[in-house]
């Protein structure tokens, strides 16, 4: 008799461990999965956004950094092309840099790719030189057509370099492609998280040991979640980049940084529900250890 009860006792706690295991497994493919959310959620929100890239651009006073190299730049066209110097200081200062950004920006996102449209430029840019030509009362026979048409067209180079950002054409391609692709990933990890937290919850009897594996499910997903953010501003290497120009510079920076920062609302969503879960798992597992003495 004492035989049998021992073995009964040794193959209950054989059990017990496999199906201990198997719920930390379940809390490890959780914690993947909730990472792998995280990631896509974060993505969503910053690389695929508009409305993100504007606000970077607006926190990094990207035009304005722009419409002041775009004038150190065409005064020295200026120069070279016999025109006083208010000149580029009076069409730099009128043209509405801000608004060029925003029309590339959604042209971009709206699927027009990584092109500067230089149309409106050289409009506004040859009625200025007409204008400047009359005002200083010169002889349009002596101001040579094919001399403004190469001053335009350097100076619309000029501007399409200042207003294009180089890192677009390296994410651009990869966006248009894959936009729907990410929703349709995001989807089906929320589907997963959902299932396995399911699972956890409703196939455990005791309901301490269900809030338990919840919780290293969601401790693990935020600790995984916040690894490589941590890692990259701790590093500091985004600043250390080198760009061809100060607006571009500093946009690239806020741009990255706020990136990385974006990962942590997911890890505080995710550290908060394991602290919940935590408070159940405590509350519940007083209750088990007092109905079990």
């Amino acid at each position: 008799m004492s035989e049998n009860k021992h073995s009964h006792h040794h193959r209950h706690r054989r059990k017990s461990r496999w199906r201990s295991f198997l719920y930390c497994l379940m809390s490890f493919f959780l914690s993947l999965t909730l990472s792998l959310l995280s990631l896509c959620a974060v993505l969503a929100l910053t690389v695929f956004s508009e409305d993100y890239m504007l606000k970077a651009m607006n926190t990094s006073d990207y035009s304005n950094t722009v419409k002041y190299e775009l004038k150190t730049y065409m005064t020295d066209l200026v120069y070279a092309s016999g025109f006083e110097e208010s000149f580029a200081s009076s069409f730099t200062d009128s043209y509405n840099i801000q608004k060029a950004i925003e029309n590339y920006i959604e042209s971009f996102y709206g699927g027009d790719k990584s092109i500067v449209d230089t149309t409106a430029f050289k409009q506004q840019l040859y009625a200025a030189v007409q204008n400047y030509i009359t005002e200083k009362n010169l002889d349009e026979n002596t101001v040579a057509s094919d001399g403004i048409t190469y001053f335009i067209n350097e100076a619309a180079d000029i501007y399409s370099d200042q207003i294009a950002i180089p890192f677009f054409s390296v994410i651009g391609k990869y966006i248009e492609s894959t936009r729907t692709s990410l929703s349709v990933a995001i989807g089906v990890l929320t589907v997963m998280v959902l299932g396995i937290a399911a699972v956890i919850f409703f196939t455990n009897r005791f309901k301490h040991r269900r809030y338990r594996y919840l919780c290293y499910g969601l401790l693990g997903g935020a600790l995984t979640t916040a690894v490589l953010p941590t890692f990259i501003l701790l590093s500091g290497k985004i600043g250390q980049v080198n760009l061809e120009t100060r607006s571009l510079y500093h946009l690239f920076v806020e741009y990255c940084s706020g990136i990385c920062y974006a990962f942590y609302i997911p890890v505080f969503i995710l550290l908060a529900l394991a602290a919940v879960t935590f408070g159940m798992y405590v509350k519940y597992y007083s209750k088990y250890r007092n109905a079990n003495p």
